[in-house]
């Protein structure tokens, strides 16, 4: 028990400084949108500067952090991409409007308590099974690591698929070789959001991973807090702006096909 609170300490600090840190790129670019790129490689940075700080590493924890490496250069590439050359996303733009009325200090203060150290405290809870396998002091079963290994590889590929498939959809729609208005193809004809989907079952295989260690059992809270922000926060937010600016398109499309869960389309 020790051990993981010395743990979960060292990594807190690690989140604490690499948001304060972006926090501060943020400033001087003025643009909070910087965060989204920063929130994967958040993890790597903390999981991994704890595994170089920890005296002894197993392989269930060497096992987990590549996991995150694999997760986090792919998420923090394709969002880079994606809003490289772009001015500040519309969400923390409205944010810095609304705010910024309230004077320049509320601005500051709010932008770092929400965006930042909310995301810190997120990012915390959800590292909860790496915290969990660097305070290991043996390796964890073998059946249960391979399954939490296939499930996360399965979660890794559809959520990869998924988001190509849908870049591809926005890349055509930009150049106006796509009709359609909304992206209902492909594994987007199973659930509407198969990249969060995808997301869940990353963070539910590494908790898998992790389950019959000591305080594994802690390690739930992770996929719990993923699937309630996707289920509940971001997702739902989503679906209210598609379905304002496609009401006919995308009412059809929610009373079809499943949020999260894949399944056929309903008729």
């Amino acid at each position: 028990m020790e051990l993981l609170i010395i743990n979960s300490v060292i990594v807190g600090i690690l989140i604490f400084l690499f948001v304060s840190f972006i926090f501060i790129i943020a400033l001087i670019r003025s643009d909070n949108s910087i965060m989204d790129i920063a929130y994967g490689l958040a993890f790597l940075f903390s999981i991994g500067s704890a595994t170089i700080l920890s005296k002894e590493n197993n392989s269930i924890s060497l096992i987990i952090i590549g996991c995150i490496a694999l997760w986090s250069l792919r998420l923090s590439f394709r969002i880079f991409r994606k809003n490289h050359g772009k001015p500040e996303d519309f969400r923390y733009a409205t944010w810095r409007t609304n705010w910024s009325e309230r004077g320049r200090w509320y601005f500051l203060l709010r932008s770092y308590l929400q965006i930042y150290l909310l995301q810190g405290s997120i990012i915390f809870l959800v590292a909860l099974p790496a915290i969990i396998a660097l305070a290991a002091p043996t390796a964890a079963s073998s059946s249960l690591l391979w399954l939490g290994i296939s499930v996360f590889a399965i979660g890794l590929a559809y959520e990869t698929i998924a988001d190509w498939q849908l870049d591809r959809f926005i890349a055509r729609k930009q150049a106006g070789t796509e009709s359609a208005e909304i992206m209902t193809k492909g594994l987007f004809a199973y659930s509407r959001r198969p990249n969060y989907f995808g997301e869940t079952l990353i963070w539910w295989g590494m908790a898998i991973m992790v389950l019959p260690l000591p305080y594994g059992w802690l390690a739930l809270i992770s996929p719990l807090v993923i699937t309630f922000i996707v289920t509940k926060i971001t997702g739902p937010m989503l679906e209210q702006a598609f379905l304002k600016k496609y009401p006919e398109a995308y009412g059809t499309y929610m009373k079809t096909v499943n949020y999260l869960i894949p399944r056929l389309p309903r008729k």
